[in-house]
């Protein structure tokens, strides 16, 4: 890969991890496409089955399609920077695990539809249980490699 074509992959990725930011942003804020809208009624919360209309069941296509668009722009930048060597080591572990913090952010706002505008307490302890799982798997995983490595030595 010559200096030219690295430094617009560069811009290109740049660009792309820009977009993502304030992608994100605009969706868990309310950003410009957010003022002056009506708070979005959850019908399992509410306790009403009833019919919100087709401005609900499209606000929530239009939510996951974004979501979907943003999860896979994130996980594409990730492998890109990972694969072409765009950056030093320590950069790039810093890069990824910013990009899977806002990954973790969008998957939050978008197909769990948990935001910061409400304080419901279901939601909490979601985000806590949902903690306390993954720190678990991920603990359980690392006594057990580390243990593996120091019978192997």
């Amino acid at each position: 890969m010559n200096r030219r074509a690295r430094s617009r992959a560069k811009v290109l990725l740049k660009a792309a991890g820009a977009a993502a930011v304030l992608g994100t942003s605009s969706l868990l804020f309310g950003g410009a496409g957010g003022l002056g809208r009506q708070p979005r009624r959850d019908r399992h919360r509410d306790g009403k089955p009833g019919d919100d209309g087709p401005t609900s069941a499209r606000s929530d296509v239009i939510t996951y399609g974004v979501g979907y668009a943003l999860a896979l722009l994130l996980t594409c930048a990730a492998f890109a920077l990972v694969r072409w060597h765009w950056a030093t080591r320590a950069t790039t572990l810093g890069v990824i695990f910013a990009l899977a913090l806002i990954q973790a952010i969008v998957h939050f706002r978008c197909f769990l539809h948990v935001d910061l505008k409400r304080s419901a307490r279901d939601d909490l302890q979601l985000i806590l249980f949902s903690t306390l799982i993954i720190a678990v798997m991920v603990g359980g995983s690392l006594v057990v490699l580390f243990n593996e490595r120091m019978r192997m030595m």
